[in-house]
């Protein structure tokens, strides 16, 4: 296996920077949990949704994993989880990983069909091609696997503040009008404040700080340490995550909105399931075809609820009377708000609401 990636680790880059319980799972089964942990990750034991001011709020808890296990998640500079991860695969026998190599395109035969890709330094033939390249995937593009997406615009700024108080082990969602903004502990005192919006004209960097410190109440006596990186154009489609000679991982193979902070255990999730099928394939256990089919049946089964739970929480976010209406109802009985939380956990799907949780939802 070779790892190519046009970046030198660590480095860094706008992201939500939490592992939500099934990607905890997948760690735990890497047994890169105690890795990750030593860096300063810190556990998040749920989600606090408010509206800004005196406004209502509810916390959320995690929900157990049905097998068992800490019903808990993590929230981790991207810097420190990916140099884990990068160190993992260095220490395969089988794996070489080159950074700072650019891929440049897709080798194809005289058939048409794809058996490598071209990079800065060279042409390294492959019986099968990853692409783990990202949001907007160029391998994606390469491979003609991309679809239309009609969704609209929207925008996101991350930096992190050093703040002083302790002991946080929630992500809080704060539903403004017309943007959110996300806190997440992500290392001793160490605060990632991100702000996602759909407005016309988005934030500037440079006004950044001062908004956050006016929106954000314990951001007002805090430092920005790092950032602020930006992000855009979330929202992206597949015509199929596998053709069965390049296959697509994580944000290249999909993506909706950063708004439920699930991207990285979702990423963590569709690898578990690709390389599965992969090893089979090569181990001459199955077809190309059928390695193909059965990632894509997988990847609708990851993101296919998940990505409901998304546009619920779009919807209920560009509305801030029937957001204000949801968590004043959800704060008196939290259950259908929780279980919108198990759902994109992937513990329960959208059969396991009833109607009176959806009218609780709606505020009514």
């Amino acid at each position: 296996m070779v790892l190519v990636d046009r970046a030198r680790f660590p480095r860094d880059k706008a992201c939500g920077e939490g592992v939500m319980p099934p990607g905890v799972a997948v760690l735990r089964k890497m047994r890169l949990y105690d890795p990750v942990l030593a860096t300063g990750a810190q556990p998040i034991r749920g989600v606090t949704y408010r509206q800004p001011g005196p406004g209502p709020r509810v916390h959320v808890p995690f929900p157990a994993p049905p097998d068992g296990g800490p019903a808990a998640g993590l929230g981790v500079r991207r810097t420190s989880f990916d140099a884990v991860l990068v160190d993992a695969v260095r220490r395969e026998p089988r794996a070489t990983v080159r950074e700072a190599e650019r891929v440049t395109g897709l080798i194809r035969d005289r058939a048409g069909s794809v058996i490598g890709v071209s990079t800065t330094a060279e042409a390294i033939q492959a019986r099968i091609v990853v692409g783990a390249d990202g949001l907007h995937s160029q391998v994606r593009a390469w491979a003609g696997l991309r679809a239309p997406s009609n969704a609209r615009l929207r925008y996101g700024l991350a930096g992190h503040w050093r703040v002083e108080e302790s002991g946080r082990d929630a992500v809080t969602v704060t539903l403004a009008r017309g943007h959110e903004w996300y806190e997440a502990p992500v290392g001793p005192g160490l605060l990632l404040v991100s702000i996602l919006t759909g407005r016309a004209q988005p934030m500037r960097a440079r006004d950044y700080a001062s908004v956050a410190r006016r929106e954000v109440p314990s951001l007002r006596d805090s430092d920005l340490v790092s950032g602020p990186l930006g992000a855009a154009s979330f929202h992206q489609r597949v015509r199929t995550p596998g053709d069965g000679r390049v296959f697509l991982v994580g944000d290249a193979s999909g993506y909706d909105d950063p708004t439920t902070g699930d991207g990285i255990a979702v990423g963590m999730l569709l690898a578990e399931r690709v390389a599965e099928h992969l090893v089979d394939f090569l181990g001459g256990r199955t077809s190309r075809a059928d390695a193909a089919t059965r990632y894509t049946i997988d990847h609708e089964r990851v993101v296919r609820e998940r990505r409901r739970v998304t546009q619920l929480a779009l919807f209920l976010a560009q509305s801030p009377r029937l957001s204000r209406r949801a968590i004043e109802r959800a704060g008196r009985d939290p259950r259908a708000l929780g279980k919108l939380v198990a759902i994109n956990c992937g513990y329960q799907t959208f059969r396991d609401v009833t109607a009176r949780e959806w009218l609780l939802l709606a505020g009514i």
